[in-house]
Parts: C-alpha cells; structure tokens; sequence
C-alpha cells in the first residue's frame, strides 16, 4: 500500500492489541486523540510501517501503554508535554523518564526504532530525541532510557550504555550508565545522572562504542611564523573520545581530480589518556606549507582507533587572500641543473600593477633575453617550471613584468 493511500488515521477511543498478535497500521501517520490511550499487551505488535503516531500537544493527556511483552514499532512516535521541574517524568508513556529541578517548557519527545550507527557499530532499535523549549543547557539532569528485548539488536544488556547525538545522529558521544535494570515481560532500562542538556540518545555497547564525536572543526587564515607568508590554522574540538589513536590533517587544493589528491600534511595524536576521554578537548594546527597556485584550499581529519579502523570527516574549505601586488619568489633550486621551479602572483584586475599584458622572462647577464618563460599570465598565483639544461653556466636574471612594474630574481646555473 502507497504512503499516500495510507493517509491518516485518527484514534478518538482506547486501542487495546495483545494475545500476541500483531496489527499493521493502515496508514501513515495515527493521531491519538486527548483521554484515548494505545494499549498493546500479551506480547501484541503494533507494527506502523513507518509511519508516525502523534499523541498530541502540551495539555493532551493521549498515551501508549505497552505491557507483558507488548510494544508498539517501526515507526516513530511523538508526543509534547509541558515539563516544570519534572521527577521521572514520562511524556505520553513512551519510555523516556525525565527529571530536572528546572522548567523545560514543552518538551517534544520523538521514539524511533531504527538502530543507530558509527564506525562500523550499531546501537539498540530504539532511540529518543528529547527537545525542551527552554533552559536546555547547565542541567543536572537524569534520563532513564526504557527499551524492549526485541529492541536489543544482538546487543548485550549487561553492556548497554546511553549515548548522545548532538547533530540528528551523526556523531555520538558515549555517556556511560549510573544504573540498569531488566524485566522478563519488556520493561527494561537504562539511567544516567548528571545530564548537562538533551537532544538525541540512544543505548549502545561499552566495548563497541559508537564514533569520537566532533563538536567543531574549522579552518581560518593565518601568518606563517616570522617569515610573513600565508598560512591555514585548523582547530577541532572532540566532546568525548573512545580508543582514539589521533588525527591525521589531510588537504587538498582547488581544482584537484576528485577523490585523487588529498596529502596528508600533519598528524595530532590523541590528547585523551589512552585515547578515552567524556570532556571536551581541543587540538590545533598550522599548515605553513600551502601549495602557492592554490586560491582555495580544502581540508579534513581522518580520524585513527587504536586499533586502526578510522573515519574521515566532511571537509571545511578555506579562500587565501587575494593577490594585490606584482610578485616573484625565489626559484628553487637555485643553483640548479637541470630544473627550476617558479612561482610568481599577478594581481588581481583594478589593483594598478594589474594593467598591461604579463610578462615572465630570463636574461644573461648581458641583458639579452634568453628565454620567454611566460606571457599573459591571468592575474593570481601561478607556478611553472623553467628548464635550464641546455643553458651555460652562469647567473640568470628572471624579470616579471606588468602594469609599469616589475619583478626579478637571480638564478644561478651550474654544470
């Protein structure tokens, strides 16, 4: 049956489902209205295809009740209720038990049942998003985290801990497990303490944790150290880390093929004790090296375990600064043989020394030109290389010209 035939389907009296049946729902999304409850027991299934289950607003009093062995799943459930100061509370019975000494204003917990992942592990079937409309930061708060045995996905329960997602489930941070207890008809649970704020959580195992979770990643412009040349200065933030080895920095310029050229440039080894840290923990670092050509610059980590399995961030992009003035660098080698490399910046259009054609050519000592090594050169950084093996030995003179201006640099030929 289509999603759009299923439609909607409103519940205004008690559902009861048990003796171990199990029921589809015949549509996308179930409206339980105020005073009617979902009552599944007896190991009954309430199977929602999907769909969602909305049990109301703040002031509805709508609810699941799911006992011996009875649940409802696959699908989402959703329910908002106004929270001050709650003991244990749990919005519509979905099996998130809430306390705080604060006023959370209305909270909007969302129950889904598909497994949550990262670096190759899988969390319960069953995860809570938990959204207060205020004063969501600085708590202390406890959440017991309610599941069902069929929920466990090969899971083991004396292993079970809460995990936390700050981004829709992209990244989990391990939070641990202050108590847990388990139940022969399904009423099994998991509580933390001492919570700070709530988003999304999920119960995974301890000794096959879900990733490092990154908080921030960002790349800004920066000044080499003394030798005032550009440079790129990354910082990262982890809220939490579990077996972390360290961080590999890897870049790529603009332009590059995809998928063919990111190099690693740098290595930020763990800073947690054995790689295990539940606090924050910043890690900086500074290319200096950047590749002259580029004008845009993309980098990410790659992220190391202990034992060697890794994952690779999205990448953050960074622009250098425009060119504002006729420049030529030292070649390199210099003396050379056979090669040289040179890298020379034409400014950009409207800067005064942009006027005029570009002009890169090499001189003997004498002034008589030797060789045109670049002509019409688009303004921005350029690198080329220049071929000197069939030159006598001698000093060269590399003459950059544009707009009334110029450039030049020695180069030392040797046989």
């Amino acid at each position: 049956m289509s999603d759009a035939a299923r439609a909607t389907y409103t519940l205004f009296f008690s559902l009861l489902l048990s003796a171990g049946l199990a029921l589809p729902v015949p549509a996308q999304q179930v409206l339980v209205q105020n005073g009617a409850t979902a009552q599944v027991s007896n190991g009954g299934v309430l199977d929602l295809q999907g769909g969602t289950m909305d049990l109301g607003e703040a002031g509805a009093t709508a609810r699941v009740e799911e006992t011996s062995a009875g649940r409802v799943g696959n699908g989402t459930l959703t329910a908002t209720r106004a929270l001050n100061s709650p003991s244990s509370a749990d919005p519509a019975d979905l099996g998130a038990l809430l306390s705080a000494s604060e006023d959370l204003g209305e909270v909007t917990v969302v129950r889904g049942h598909t497994a949550q992942t990262g670096s190759g592990n899988e969390s319960i079937r069953r995860y809570y998003a938990i959204s207060p409309s205020k004063n969501n930061s600085g708590l202390s708060a406890t959440l017991t985290h309610t599941y069902h045995d069929a929920e466990l996905n090969n899971l083991s329960e004396s292993d079970l801990e809460l995990f936390k997602s700050t981004d829709g489930g992209s990244t989990w941070s391990q939070k641990g497990a202050d108590a847990r207890s388990t139940g022969s008809t399904g009423g099994n649970t998991v509580t933390l303490s001492g919570i700070e704020s709530f988003s999304r959580w999920t119960l995974g195992s301890g000794s096959s944790p879900l990733p490092v979770e990154l908080a921030s990643f960002e790349a800004t412009k920066a000044q080499a150290g003394g030798a005032g040349e550009e440079a790129v200065q990354l910082s990262w933030t982890t809220a939490s880390e579990q077996n972390n080895a360290g961080f590999q920095v890897q870049r790529k310029a603009d332009g590059s093929a995809p998928g063919g050229t990111w190099e690693q440039v740098g290595f930020r080894e763990s800073k947690a004790a054995g790689g295990t840290a539940t606090e924050a923990t910043t890690y900086r670092f500074t290319d200096e090296a950047l590749p002259y050509a580029a004008d845009t610059l993309s980098y990410r980590l790659r992220q190391v375990d202990t034992d060697g399995s890794a994952q690779v961030t999205d990448p953050v992009r960074v622009a250098r600064s425009g060119v504002s003035s006729l420049q030529l660098k030292e070649t390199y080698p210099n003396p050379a043989s056979r090669r040289v490399t040179v890298r020379f910046a034409i400014p950009e259009e409207g800067a005064p020394a942009a006027q005029g054609e570009a002009t890169l050519r090499l001189y003997d000592v004498l002034g008589r030109e030797v060789q045109s090594v670049r002509t019409g050169a688009e303004p921005g950084r350029h690198e080329t290389q220049l071929s000197v093996q069939d030159l006598a030995s001698g000093v060269y003179v590399l003459r950059l010209r544009a707009g009334g201006n110029a450039q030049t640099r020695r180069l030392t030929v040797v046989r």
